[in-house]
């Protein structure tokens, strides 16, 4: 039940939601008075002054949507307000105060000529929001207002069977693809709260694409093969379904439908966004250090975010599936997991240049040291393997003096984890420091099979890969 997220301050702002959706979005009821203020002429004429009509100059939005508005009648105006109104009910109190929120709601108001409103749903109880919307969503403020008033005007033009059909059958997908179809809803970020305030028994409160991508990427594994997207391009929509098929897992596992996305337990299994700015932290001081002193830092794969269809793992071998395009210039490193026994083993893939660790700019001649993104895959049965994105480390290795020039696209042919020995344009390479960073914290936990039942943590992981991993820096030993 996505209508919960473990705190209580958000009851009341679904509260609103809920009163807006029956008064305004399915009647044509003001959610501040008895008026009549969502019709289909008043939607109409504020669509078009809104969305047909920009007013151009660095003047801010709402000095603009006065201008907009301006001629309108006094409904019209009042609507607008409206209309600010529901979209500032997702942003939460850190996003933007719900003091700041009613300030700009009353002052669009304000232009009807009528007195303040005297209702519960401008409150800071009914303000406080849910969650955050992203920066864009404030950008492109103009845009989002728009794509939304055009949304409850073609809702409106419909006969009333057809939008009873939409909130009566296969719920809330019927809405959801009628939703999909119209102008802007692939780049506009009010759809997520659109969706979420209409439904929120059964979609989450989540305008990120970015971050369904994560989840469902991360937790795809819960999926029945049926539920898994098939589609290369997958849509909002796409991601929507296979993330309520994820919800209804994780229910199920914890036997409890006090589930959210964004809690304590359940975050840390898909976000990455922490990780990555850590990476970056480390790696820029990194650079500096090495740029102080005529050298560089190569980073592999650093450009490539998430694997895509050239790079994609085979999960009936656990390597890649394009063998002859990825081998000579690889992403990532892959280390198998062996999760089938009672302790995890980790091992290089038994694949011809399994062992090449990477592939870096190198003709400049003053490469310092070298960072290798090492991804896991797990080896559940037989034939059947899952990587897991959102587990990494990253192998550092330091160069005394710089590599030799290589080229653009330069291999770092092969890395024996017996010896510690790097071998780099067909030769032994030395390196004077060799470090495993952790990117993720210890007690994150992969679910082998799906369910709670067997479980690895990334400790367990790091742990297995540093009985795997010896190294041999210049001056040191094997460890």
């Amino acid at each position: 039940m996505s209508r919960w997220t473990g705190y209580a301050e958000v009851v009341p702002v679904l509260e609103a939601g809920d009163a807006w959706r029956d008064r305004c979005f399915l009647g044509n009821t003001s959610i501040f008075t008895d008026r009549a203020l969502w019709t289909l002429g008043n939607l109409h004429d504020l669509a078009n002054r809104t969305s047909g009509t920009p007013v151009a100059g660095k003047s801010d939005f709402l000095d603009k949507l006065e201008q907009q508005l301006s001629g309108s009648t006094p409904e019209v105006k009042q609507l607008a307000a409206e209309v600010l109104w529901f979209l500032h009910l997702f942003p939460n109190s850190q996003t933007l105060a719900p003091g700041t929120k009613r300030a700009q709601i009353l002052r669009v108001w304000s232009w009807s000529g009528a007195p303040d409103p005297e209702t519960p749903f401008l409150d800071d109880a009914h303000l406080v929001g849910v969650g955050h919307p992203g920066t864009g969503y404030f950008t492109h403020r103009p845009s989002e207002f728009g794509y939304f008033a055009q949304v409850a005007l073609a809702f409106k033009g419909l006969p009333p069977a057809e939008q009873g059909r939409l909130f009566q059958e296969d719920v809330p997908w019927a809405f959801t693809q009628w939703l999909d179809e119209q102008a802007g809803s692939d780049r506009r970020i009010v759809r997520g709260a659109i969706l979420y305030f209409l439904f929120p028994d059964h979609l989450e409160r989540n305008m990120s694409k970015d971050h369904k991508r994560q989840i469902y990427e991360s937790l795809k594994i819960k999926l029945a093969p049926a539920d898994v997207i098939k589609s290369r391009t997958p849509t909002l929509g796409d991601y929507d379904r296979a993330i309520a098929k994820i919800r209804a897992a994780l229910e199920a596992e914890r036997g409890s439908t006090e589930v959210d996305f964004y809690d304590d337990a359940t975050k840390p299994l898909w976000f990455t966004t922490l990780r990555e700015g850590s990476v970056k932290a480390v790696m820029s001081w990194l650079n500096g250090y090495l740029v102080n002193r005529g050298l560089q830092l190569n980073q592999c794969g650093r450009d490539i975010k998430k694997l895509d269809e050239k790079r994609k793992i085979d999960p009936k071998t656990g390597f890649w599936t394009n063998v002859t395009f990825v081998t000579s210039k690889p992403p990532r490193w892959l280390i198998h997991f062996d999760a089938t026994g009672d302790d995890v083993v980790a091992s290089i893939p038994d694949y011809h240049r399994a062992e090449v660790i990477g592939f870096a700019n190198t003709k400049g001649g003053n490469s310092g040291a070298l960072a290798v993104r090492v991804l896991p895959v797990f080896k559940l049965g037989e034939e059947n393997y899952q990587e897991l994105e959102r587990w990494e480390w990253l192998l550092l290795l330091c160069f005394p003096g710089g590599l030799p020039p290589g080229s653009s696209g330069e291999a770092f042919d092969g890395f024996d984890t017996q010896t510690g020995v790097l071998s780099y344009m067909k030769r032994e390479q030395p390196y004077i420091f060799a470090g495993l960073l952790c990117l993720n914290s210890g007690e994150e936990q992969f679910a082998v099979d799906g369910s709670t039942a067997k479980t690895v943590t990334y400790r367990d992981a790091t742990e297995a890969l540093q009985k795997l991993i010896n190294v041999a820096p210049v001056g040191g030993s094997n460890e």
